[in-house]
């Protein structure tokens, strides 16, 4: 019985490392148009749900105040462990949000809490690597996605929701990763999936035990600020950012590539498929790459798979299951191995009774 549960509970979190169709409204990049994301919180008419790292850039917190006194319910979880301690600044600011009425949370359940999310009046999301700070906003590399789409806002909303009240479910929401729970599983589906490999990551550490899969592409372009795995990487320390992108897939979020972002930490990412998305992000890492010294491709790969993406719908949400280098074989395997075992359990039982 219990292998049968935890059978289908690897095939739930499976799932899960799926990628998601979705438009994005805009790609916000640091530090070219970050403050904008002050316009879309003062645009808020019901409610604001952020999830952030460290705040301390004051024109946001101003906009966050300013939305609580025009009674729009605003929460703020902010991490009670940062690297250093937690500035003064940082401290003095969530005092100021909650002496105007912002409902704020330090969570110290976690190592860190080390998202960077937003939510508006539950149908727009703003997620990615940058903190709202004056560094982050104006020298930080990094990209926030904004997306419009209300199922995938509520799933989002509900995370921040829950670490503001100290509740910690296991989420499966498709294309969603949250750490510590699958964004092992999911940095793993992308880092699979075959062509050219694209990435921009604050951090790729040997202890994530994903450097190899990097290895394993014939053709990769990486730009980091620290690492210590052995691989052929530009340099830049002013990146923040938590980019991966292959062929038409990409990843963008809080989670770094190591052991504590992925197994310890609070973050978020999605994993999306999007085409010109993924053409957007490649030329951007791109530029990131051969900024910092790298050596510029002299040929890439096509974004599109080799046949046309399938879609299932989800809750509103799209479920995108390639065609060439989707879903994994041993996926499909997973569940026929589950449902199986299922079945033949039903029948032993049934056998059992007098």
């Amino acid at each position: 019985m219990r292998v049968v549960l935890g059978l289908l509970l690897v095939a739930v979190l499976l799932s899960a490392a799926s990628p998601i169709r979705l438009e994005v409204a805009g790609v916000l990049v640091s530090p070219v148009n970050i403050t904008k994301i002050v316009d879309y919180v003062k645009s808020a008419k019901k409610a604001v749900y952020m999830e952030v790292y460290v705040l301390t850039y004051k024109p946001l917190a101003d906009a966050l105040v300013d939305a609580a006194r025009r009674g729009v319910d605003v929460y703020v979880v902010l991490s009670a462990k940062v690297y250093g301690g937690v500035p003064q600044q940082a401290g003095d600011i969530a005092k100021y949000l909650e002496n105007n009425g912002v409902k704020v949370r330090w969570n110290g359940d976690f190592p860190n809490v080390h998202t960077k999310l937003y939510v508006i009046d539950n149908e727009t999301v703003i997620i990615g690597n940058i903190n709202p700070t004056t560094s982050g906003f104006r020298s930080n590399k990094g990209v926030m996605l904004v997306i419009r789409n209300a199922t995938l806002a509520r799933q989002l909303a509900a995370i921040v929701l829950n670490d503001f009240h100290g509740r910690y479910p296991r989420y499966n929401f498709p294309g969603v990763l949250v750490s510590p729970i699958n964004s092992q599983e999911g940095l793993e589906w992308i880092l699979t999936q075959k062509g050219d490999l694209y990435v921009a990551m604050e951090q790729i550490y040997m202890d994530s035990g994903l450097v190899p899969l990097i290895l394993q592409h014939p053709r990769y372009f990486a730009v980091v600020a620290r690492t210590d795995a052995d691989i052929k990487a530009a340099v830049d320390q002013d990146l923040v950012a938590k980019i991966i992108v292959v062929g038409p897939y990409v990843y963008v979020g809080s989670i770094n590539i190591g052991y504590y972002s992925i197994q310890r930490n609070r973050e978020v990412g999605l994993l999306i498929y999007n085409p010109q998305l993924a053409d957007r992000l490649r030329a951007l890492i791109l530029r990131w790459y051969t900024e910092a010294g790298g050596e510029a491709p002299t040929q890439t790969t096509a974004t599109s798979p080799a046949q046309p993406a399938a879609t299932t719908a989800a809750g509103g949400v799209t479920v995108a299951k390639s065609g060439g280098g989707g879903i994994p074989l041993w996926h499909v395997l997973a569940w026929l191995v589950v449902i199986i075992l299922a079945a033949l359990f039903v029948i032993w039982m049934n056998r059992r009774r007098p």
